[in-house]
């Protein structure tokens, strides 16, 4: 999975893993039936470092990992992270990360596009860096990750975002703070409550 774990604005990796067969428990292979998780931090340099060892026991935990779904399970704007297990528990990742980086999120309400916003394209500008994510159906393997649209926004107060729906129309929305959580709605831009 893709995902900004600390909110610098560079997407970092995620692998849960777990072999298919859990006789090979019983073998003398390197790898077991259980497995722990993997996180790699990205440099934003075009390299990753493993930071696995330093992210918490709920990542060092061997399991037989089968998916994982990433989402903002308690909205504090740190993403966290659901890991689907074959014949055993599933395991809730909660990030509580004591950095401080800003963050945003964007739920897109389609009206002439789907209404769950599939296929949206968000683009989100700080400065001179831009990331782009779509509102993806699915996910990790028998997972649905959150529809929101997440970006990590490092030390930016404020971030331009850009939303190009599957239908055509585009909704730009500049300036928007940060640490906030918003539903676009396609047309008639940021939705009030």
């Amino acid at each position: 999975m893709f995902l900004d774990f600390d909110n610098d604005g560079w997407v970092d990796i995620l692998m849960s893993n777990g072999h298919v067969y859990p006789e090979v428990a019983e073998t003398a292979i390197e790898y077991g039936y259980r497995q722990r998780k993997v996180l790699y931090h990205n440099l934003g340099d075009g390299r990753f470092t493993d930071v696995s060892m330093d992210a918490g026991p709920g990542v060092l935990e061997t399991v037989p990992a089968r998916g994982c779904a990433i989402g903002d399970f308690d909205n504090d704007g740190d993403l966290d992270v659901v890991v689907n297990c074959v014949n055993d528990l599933p395991q809730l990742l909660r990030c509580d990360s004591t950095i401080k980086n800003n963050w945003i999120k964007v739920k897109c309400i389609g009206a002439r596009s789907n209404r769950s916003g599939i296929g949206a394209r968000v683009y989100c500008a700080t400065g001179k860096h831009r990331q782009m994510d779509e509102v993806r159906s699915g996910g990790s393997y028998m997972s649905q990750n959150d529809l929101r649209v997440h970006f990590g926004l490092a030390q930016s107060d404020t971030a331009d975002v850009e939303v190009h729906w599957p239908s055509g129309q585009v909704d730009a929305l500049p300036a928007l703070a940060a640490n906030r959580i918003y539903t676009v709605v396609e047309g008639k831009g940021v939705q009030t409550k």
